[in-house]
C-alpha cells in the first residue's frame, strides 16, 4: 500500500469507485452512510470475522477492504462518537493499513472512544504508535489481546508523551505483568491528572507490580473508579499497605475500587481496610476467600470508624460462616454512611447462602443492630441507614 496524504483523498473522492475499495455490499453500504452524513452512524465495528448479525453497524474487513479510505470517510464525519476494533489478526500489509486508516480517523472532531479487543500483538503496536494523532480522545480500551512487549511499550511511550488526555483507559485482561505495569505507570504520570477511570483487572498483576502501580498513581489526581479485579494479591500485603497509603494520603476520594477475586487474605485486609474503608463509597472483596474471621475483625472496625466513607461493600461468594457475620454486625452499629452490603452467594433463590456459610442463627446477629428493641432509646440508636 503506498503512502497517501490527506491531500490525495481529497483529490481523489469524487472519483472513487466504491466496489474499488470495500469487498462486500454491506462495507460499501456503511461508506455510502458515511458519504451521505448519515448522523445515526454514531459507532462502528472494525472485525476480521463475519459477526455482522451480532453488531448493528459492522465493518468485515476482507480481501480488497482499503482501510485508508474508510478511515478518510469517518475523519470527515461530524457525529461519529465511537470505534471498535476485534478480531483483526496479524498479517501482511495490516500494520500499513492501520496506520492509514488511524491517520484518517484523527481528522474527526467528534470520535471520543476506540475500543479494541482481541488483536494480535502487531496491530495492537500499529493503533497504539498511530493513536498519538488521536489527541482528542476521551475513552482508549484494550482488552483480551494479551499485549507483548510490541504492544505495551508503544501505549506506554504514547501515553508518556502526554499527547492523549484520556478520561477512561481500560486495559482488561491483557496479561501486562510488572513489565507492562512498568510501562503503564510512566504514562500515568502524564495522564494522571486527566484520568477518571481505571481498568487494570485480569493482568498477572502481583505484589511488585501493584507497588509501582500505586507509585504512580499520586499523579491520577482526578481517579474516581479503580478496578484490579481477578489479579494475584496473596503475597502482596507490601503493595495493599501501599495501596492504602495512597488513598489516605490522597486529597479526593475514589468512588469505587474493585479487588473482586484477588487472592486477598488476612493479613492483606488487615493492610487495606482503613485506607479502602474511609476513602471509598464502593468497595468490592467478593470473592476473596482466603479472607477469615480474623480479616473480617479488622474490616468491622473500619465500619465503625466515624471517618468511614463507604457506602456499599461486596463480600459475595465468600465463607463467611456465622461468626464472620456476627463480626460484621457489630461493625454495623453506630454506623451512618452504609447503605448497602452484599453478602450471598450467586444465585436468588433456595441455597444461596450455602456459598457464604450463614445460617439462621448468623442472621440473627443483625436483627437487633438494625433494631434493637430493649429499649426506645435502644431503637432509636440502631442502623437505619443499610437498605
Amino acid at each position: 500500500m503506498e503512502r497517501r496524504d490527506y491531500d490525495y483523498y481529497e483529490s481523489n473522492v469524487a472519483d472513487i469507485s466504491l466496489a474499488e475499495i470495500t469487498s462486500c455490499e454491506g462495507n460499501a453500504k456503511i461508506i455510502r452512510r458515511l458519504l451521505g452524513g448519515d448522523d445515526t452512524l454514531r459507532h462502528l465495528t472494525l472485525g476480521g470475522t463475519s459477526a455482522a448479525g451480532w453488531f448493528k453497524n459492522y465493518f468485515h474487513v476482507g480481501e480488497g477492504d482499503d482501510l485508508g479510505w474508510l478511515g478518510y470517510f469517518i475523519g470527515k464525519s461530524k457525529c461519529f462518537h465511537h470505534l471498535y476494533i476485534q478480531n483483526l489478526p496479524d498479517g501482511e500489509g495490516r500494520e500499513q493499513q492501520m496506520c492509514a486508516f488511524m491517520e484518517g480517523i484523527a481528522r474527526s472532531q467528534s470520535n471520543r472512544a476506540l475500543s479494541c479487543t482481541n488483536l494480535g500483538d502487531n496491530v495492537s503496536g500499529a493503533i497504539g504508535r498511530a493513536l498519538g494523532v488521536l489527541s482528542q480522545l476521551e475513552e482508549l480500551s484494550y482488552g483480551y489481546n494479551t499485549l507483548g512487549p510490541n504492544g505495551f511499550s508503544a501505549l506506554g511511550t504514547l501515553l508518556k508523551s502526554g499527547v492523549l488526555k484520556l478520561k477512561k483507559l481500560s486495559l482488561f485482561d491483557n496479561d501486562i505483568g510488572y513489565c507492562g505495569v512498568a510501562s503503564l505507570a510512566n504514562g500515568l504520570k502524564s495522564i494522571g491528572p486527566s484520568l477518571k477511570v481505571l481498568d487494570l483487572k485480569d493482568n498477572f498483576i502481583g505484589n511488585e507490580a501493584l507497588s509501582a502501580l500505586v507509585a504512580a498513581l499520586a499523579n491520577c489526581t482526578s481517579l474516581e473508579e479503580l478496578d484490579l479485579s481477578i489479579n494475584d494479591f496473596s503475597m502482596a500485603t507490601a503493595g495493599l499497605g501501599s495501596l492504602s497509603d495512597w488513598l489516605q494520603a490522597a486529597v479526593w476520594n475514589l468512588n469505587a475500587l474493585s479487588l473482586r477475586s484477588c487472592g486477598i487474605d488476612d493479613e492483606g485486609l488487615q493492610a487495606l481496610a482503613n485506607g479502602a474503608t474511609n476513602h471509598c463509597k464502593d468497595l468490592d472483596l467478593s470473592e476473596n476467600d482466603s479472607i477469615t474471621v480474623l480479616g473480617l475483625r479488622r474490616l468491622s472496625t473500619s465500619l465503625q470508624s466515624e471517618s468511614c466513607r463507604l457506602e456499599k461493600l461486596d463480600l459475595g461468594w465468600m465463607d463467611i460462616g456465622d461468626d464472620g457475620a456476627e463480626v460484621l454486625a457489630r461493625g454495623l452499629i453506630g454506623n451512618k454512611v452504609l447503605i448497602r452490603m452484599h453478602l450471598c452467594g450467586e444465585g436468588e433463590g433456595e441455597g444461596e447462602d450455602d456459598d457464604i456459610a450463614i445460617t439462621p442463627a448468623g442472621w440473627s446477629a443483625f436483627s437487633p443492630v438494625l433494631c434493637d428493641t430493649s429499649s426506645v432509646n435502644n431503637t432509636y440508636l440502631s442502623n437505619h441507614t443499610i437498605q
